[in-house]
């Protein structure tokens, strides 16, 4: 996070820079650099500081937590009959109250081994517990039925907070409303502490806090947050309001942070301390900045355990007001729509799962799907033959990190599939690092969205299956502005033929014939290629997205080299984003990058002996190659004896070592290059054996288990 100071040392005939020292509220060291001349200072110079300006990120070191280790099992514990459809009602109570017999200290729900039908369960409202199966390829529960969620989207599973506030409530809205604010003082990226005035109510202390702001009614011609109210915004055509409408606009972009600290000024206005910082670069008083809240649940947690959704028409898994909730170690299958749906929650963590099928693979059929979430950690995830591993709605602060996906199968055949940063209006400062994703890419379906980092990423633009078009490692559609795109591997030899295609002005582009092609999709705003007339449903393109751009350090197929350009890498400065210093400075710059923008040192779920950082320009003795001929020609292997047919040949010029989960697919779950066939076995505990990610010595040895076997 970013904290602006101004400084005018001059007059003290000081000749140094001055280093302090402190902890802040968010977990982490920072340090304070006084200099010379006047500046806008921030805490600690963080890893992407030398090739990035602080207006383009943020401090992704905080996203997710520490998942606590629950030994100690709840008062009850349910008696579940196995295998009897006629069960679900009777196994999901018997749930339901082994969860509500769960206190403070009293925190596990033991699932014994079987496989039981459930109609749907919601976790109660005092939080710090976990429902905890025997082991992912022993415990399965089969949903028959959605739980209503207490009013949020349906799903098998709710963890939700207890009084059902969202951003159409009365409560929340002004005037009148006991649960917001207007956010009146320290508007500024970085500010931790705020002023929040004209409260109906006052802020709670230890509970998520909302802030956002209007969206733009015009063109900034910098960071531009518009949405379906605004005509040539978004191609959908309609507005999808995921945050509060307030006299007619839609209040779209939204963080969601922690109250750490309340002091009243009197008269309904009040100091208080949020961790993390602001993220936003562009707030203003013009654009009626406020806060809101809701009563949270508080670390809950689902762990080792399958979950079927086949018969079941929403989300598997819904997290809802959820603050530091998680899901690990889940083998989640066939989701009506996404597995993971998270809405109005912050600072959790989904990894170690595998997540296998969708039940139709149309435009809804998501995997993890954000709608309105900051401060998330999705990492270490499988995804199988999903439409759409990540759908960001909306999101902030958010880190998705080292995932692996394949077989992004979608229904029309037409367009191949990835996870898309940006859907909706709102999303900003999220970071994609380290993952191995066909690619990914940013739309205008329901608006625009900024700031996005994608680091060391292997982004491959292909997969078989006849499709048209979508081979786009990155892609970034119209309004789509200040985006950094940093030590990547991008493209598959063979596939991609041309470097860029982007737009030039509102109605025309450059390199247009070749943009399904292209390594890059830069600014149109209608089909590949086209731009639309600036109507309803018909966005125009856009050429900041072009120009405001950074890009440094990535590896490409079409030009076969690494890209150190230093115009690509230092765009001018436009509203609410700073230059990116200077083509000079980058000439002059070593061509050397940090591991990670998210961890300080190699992560101790890291296995011993691999390779870190897994992707990247420095990267030279990868053992990822590309299968030359036979059953599974031009997809990535790592031993030859996974090229049924072919040969393993080098390839991306050894820039790419498999992440864990690639391997825990290919050589533990046996899994074939091009991610067909069925659900396959799947244990993280099986995988990562060395891995720290499972928080803690891991869970204690279940007791008071009981089943009734039919």
């Amino acid at each position: 996070m970013n904290y602006p100071f101004l400084f005018s040392l001059g007059a003290l005939g000081l000749s140094a820079i001055i280093i302090f020292g402190f902890f802040g509220a968010w977990r982490q060291p920072y340090r304070l650099l006084f200099l010379l001349t006047a500046f806008s200072l921030s805490a600690s110079a963080q890893n992407w500081s030398t090739f990035l300006d602080s207006s383009r990120a943020t401090n992704w070191n905080g996203a997710g937590f520490t998942i606590p280790n629950y030994t100690t099992n709840c008062a009850t514990q349910p008696k579940l009959t196995a295998n009897s459809s006629s069960a679900a009602s009777s196994n999901a109570q018997a749930i339901q109250n082994a969860l509500g017999s769960c206190d403070s200290t009293h925190n596990v729900v033991n699932i014994p081994a079987g496989t039981y039908y459930v109609a749907g369960i919601q976790y109660p409202s005092q939080g710090h517990m976990v429902l905890r199966g025997a082991s992912v390829g022993t415990t399965k529960l089969i949903f028959s039925a959605n739980e209503a969620c207490g009013g949020a989207p349906a799903a098998g599973i709710c963890m939700i907070g207890p009084d059902g506030t969202y951003n159409g409530s009365d409560a929340v809205l002004p005037p009148g409303g006991n649960q917001q604010c207007l956010w009146t003082g320290g508007l500024s990226k970085g500010s931790t502490s705020i002023t929040l005035s004209s409260c109906g109510g006052t802020p709670p202390l230890n509970q998520i806090l909302i802030l956002d702001q209007a969206d733009d009614s015009s063109d900034t011609g910098g960071v531009y947050q518009c949405d379906g109210n605004l005509a040539g915004c978004n191609y959908e055509g309609s507005a999808n309001p995921n945050g509060r409408t307030i006299s007619g606009k839609i209040h779209a972009q939204q963080q969601l942070t922690y109250i750490t600290g309340v002091t009243s000024l009197g008269g309904g206005s009040y100091t208080v301390t949020i961790s993390p910082g602001v993220y936003f670069n562009n707030v203003r008083s013009g654009q009626s900045p406020g806060a809101w809240w809701d009563t949270d649940a508080v670390n809950d947690g689902l762990e080792n355990m399958t979950i079927d959704g086949t018969s079941a028409p929403d989300h598997n898994i819904s997290m809802t007001w959820c603050y530091q909730c998680w899901v690990r170690n889940v083998k989640s299958l066939n989701a009506g729509s996404a597995h993971v749906y998270v809405f109005m929650s912050a600072d959790s963590v989904i990894r170690d799962n595998y997540f296998y099928q969708s039940q139709d693979h149309a435009s809804s059929s998501y995997v993890v799907e954000f709608e309105a979430a900051s401060a998330f950690l999705v990492e270490n995830n499988i995804f199988q033959q999903t439409t759409n591993p990540i759908m960001s709605g909306a999101g902030t602060g958010n880190v998705i990190s080292y995932n692996y996906a394949t077989d992004d199968v979608t229904s029309n055949n037409y367009t191949q599939q990835a996870p898309y940063y940006s859907h909706n209006t709102g999303n900003a400062m999220n970071l994609y690092e380290g993952n191995n994703f066909n690619g990914i890419w940013t739309d205008d379906a329901w608006g625009s969205s900024a700031n996005g980092t994608y680091f060391r990423n292997m982004l491959h633009g292909w997969q078989s299956g006849g499709y048209s078009v979508g081979f786009n490692p990155v892609a970034l559609r119209t309004w789509l502005r200040g985006f950094n795109v940093v030590g990547n591997v991008l493209g598959t030899p063979g596939v991609q033929n041309q470097y860029q295609g982007y737009a030039t002005s509102h109605t025309a582009g450059t390199g247009t014939a070749n943009v399904p092609t292209s390594i890059y999709d830069l600014g149109f705003g209608g089909s590949e290629g086209s731009c639309g007339s600036g109507g309803t449903g018909s966005p125009y393109c856009d050429a900041l997205v072009f120009s405001t751009l950074m890009r440094w350090g990535n590896y490409d197929t079409v030009n076969g080299a690494v890209q150190w350009n230093s115009t690509e890498a230092s765009p001018a400065a436009v509203t609410y984003i700073n230059a990116n210093f200077t083509s000079s400075y980058f000439n002059s710059l070593a061509h050397t990058l940090p591991a990670s923008l998210y961890y300080n040192s190699t992560p101790s779920w890291w296995p011993s002996g691999k390779a870190w950082p897994p992707v990247g320009p420095d990267v030279s003795s990868g053992n990822v190659g590309m299968c030359s001929g036979g059953t599974y020609a031009n997809y990535q292997a790592t031993s030859s004896g996974q090229c049924t047919g072919g040969s393993l040949s080098t390839a991306w010029a050894s820039h790419v070592t498999s992440i864990p989960a690639q391997d825990c697919f290919l050589n533990t779950m046996h899994g074939p290059l091009d991610g067909s066939g069925s659900a396959l076995s799947f244990d993280a505990s099986q995988c990562y054996t060395s891995s720290g990610a499972t928080g803690g010595s891991g869970p204690g040895s279940p007791t008071g288990l009981t089943a009734v076997v039919q």
